[in-house]
C-alpha cells in the first residue's frame, strides 16, 4: 500500500518546536526526524541540508522509513510536486512552537501554562533575523497547533509581524474555539485571511465536554463553530474541521460527533494520538480505549461499525477502521483487571482520606 502513497510535506512544509528544532511535519508523524535548528542554522542550511535531502529521497522512493503511518493523517496518493524541484523557501509554515494555553483539557495538560519570559525573549529577539525571512515568501501559515492563539500575546505579536511583512499570506487556524468569535478574528486581522479552520471539540455533548475540558463552555464553542460554518457555506474558507481525540471518556460521543460535523458542514477528524502531559497520558493504556487490553475495547470496535462513519464528513484513520474484536475470554480478563485496579485505587484513596482526617483532628486538639 505504501508504494501508492505520496506526501508533499518535504517539498513545501516547514515547522519548528519551542526549542527551535525543525521538521517537515508534526514530529510525532515523522518519528522526530530532525532537519535542523532555527537557532543554530539559517534557512538555506535547513531547507537544503543533508538531512532534508535524505528525507526527500526517502519519500520520493516511497520508502517512508521516517514516517509513522499509524498516526499520520497526511499521507495521500499524489504525484511528485514541482516535478521534483525544491522551492527556494517553504510555502507552508507551521508556527506551532508556543504551547501557551489558558485551558486544562485532559488530553493536553493538567495545569494552565505558558512559555517562560526567557523563551519568549529568545523568539522575539530572532523575529527579524530568523522568523520573518523564513515566512516572507510563504503562501500559508498554520497557527497554533500546540497552544491557543487567543491566550498568547506573544503569538499574537509574532503573527501580526508576519502578516505585516507578508500581506498575502493565508492562515490555517486551530483553536479550542472558546474565544474564536467573529469579533476576535476581526480584531486580530485574521478573518479575511483564513483558508482552513480547526476547532478542538473532543465531544458532541455538553456533559462529555465538561469531562474533557473541565469547564462548561460547550454551548459557547458550538455557537462560534456555527459562525465558522457560515464562512464555509459562503465560500470564504476552504475547509472546516472539528477535531476529536479519542479516549475512554468520550468515545461514546463519536457517532453524534459525526452528525454534528454534518450539521456544521464540517469534517469530523478523529485521532487516537493522545499527546500532552496529563493523567491520561501518564496512564495511557488505562484510558486508550483503542488498545486491545482496554476493558471497553470490544465495545469501541463494535461502535465503529456504525454506518455514520462512512459519511463524507468523517475522517477516521485506517488503523482505527481496521481494528478487530478480541475474544470474549480476553475481554472478560480485561474487565476483571480493570475492576481490581479500580477497587485497589478506591481503597488507597480511602486510606489517604482517613489519614487526612486524622491529621486534621490531631491538629485541632
Amino acid at each position: 500500500m505504501m508504494d501508492k502513497l505520496f506526501c508533499k510535506n518535504p517539498w513545501n512544509t516547514f515547522e519548528f518546536n519551542n526549542d527551535g528544532k525543525c521538521f517537515f511535519c508534526n514530529p510525532c508523524f515523522s518519528n522526530f526526524t530532525l532537519i535542523g535548528n532555527i537557532f543554530e542554522n539559517d534557512i538555506d542550511e535547513i531547507w537544503n541540508g543533508e538531512a532534508a535531502r535524505n528525507f526527500r529521497k526517502d519519500v520520493r522512493e516511497r520508502k517512508y522509513t521516517h514516517c509513522n503511518y499509524d498516526v499520520c493523517n497526511g499521507l495521500k496518493t499524489d504525484i511528485l510536486p514541482y516535478d521534483g524541484v525544491i522551492a527556494d523557501y517553504p510555502e507552508y509554515i507551521n508556527l506551532g512552537y508556543d504551547y501557551s494555553c489558558g485551558q486544562r483539557c485532559i488530553i493536553c495538560r493538567d495545569d494552565y501554562n505558558g512559555m517562560p519570559e526567557a523563551e519568549i525573549k529568545k523568539w522575539e529577539d530572532r523575529l527579524e533575523s530568523h522568523i520573518l525571512p523564513i515566512t516572507s515568501k510563504a503562501k500559508y501559515m498554520f497557527v497554533n497547533c500546540r497552544g491557543e492563539y487567543f491566550d498568547s500575546k506573544h503569538t499574537q505579536k509574532m503573527v501580526a509581524a508576519i502578516i505585516n511583512n507578508n500581506p498575502n499570506i493565508k492562515i490555517e487556524f486551530i483553536s479550542n474555539g472558546i474565544k474564536c468569535t467573529k469579533e476576535n478574528l476581526i480584531k486580530h486581522n485574521l478573518l479575511d485571511r483564513l483558508y482552513k479552520v480547526h476547532i478542538s471539540f473532543h465531544s458532541a455533548t455538553r456533559e462529555t465536554y465538561k469531562k474533557i475540558f473541565r469547564i462548561d463552555k460547550f454551548n459557547e464553542v458550538y455557537e462560534n463553530a456555527k459562525f465558522i460554518s457560515s464562512l464555509k457555506r459562503e465560500g470564504k474558507i476552504r475547509e472546516f474541521e472539528i477535531m476529536f481525540v479519542i479516549t475512554d471518556a468520550n468515545y461514546k460521543d463519536m457517532p453524534k460527533f459525526v452528525q454534528m460535523a454534518i450539521d456544521l458542514d464540517a469534517k469530523a477528524a478523529f485521532s487516537a494520538c493522545i499527546g500532552g502531559y496529563t493523567e491520561y497520558t501518564k496512564n495511557r493504556e488505562e484510558y486508550a480505549v483503542f488498545y486491545q487490553n482496554h476493558h471497553n475495547y470490544n465495545d469501541f470496535v463494535k461502535m465503529l461499525k456504525n454506518p455514520i462513519f462512512n459519511s463524507n464528513h468523517c475522517f477516521l484513520p485506517d488503523y482505527l477502521r481496521n481494528l478487530k474484536p478480541i475474544s470474549f475470554k480476553q475481554s472478560m480478563k480485561n474487565k476483571i483487571k480493570y475492576f481490581m485496579r479500580s477497587k485497589l485505587h478506591m481503597k488507597m484513596q480511602q486510606q489517604k482520606d482517613n489519614i487526612n482526617i486524622f491529621e486534621h483532628d490531631t491538629f485541632k486538639d
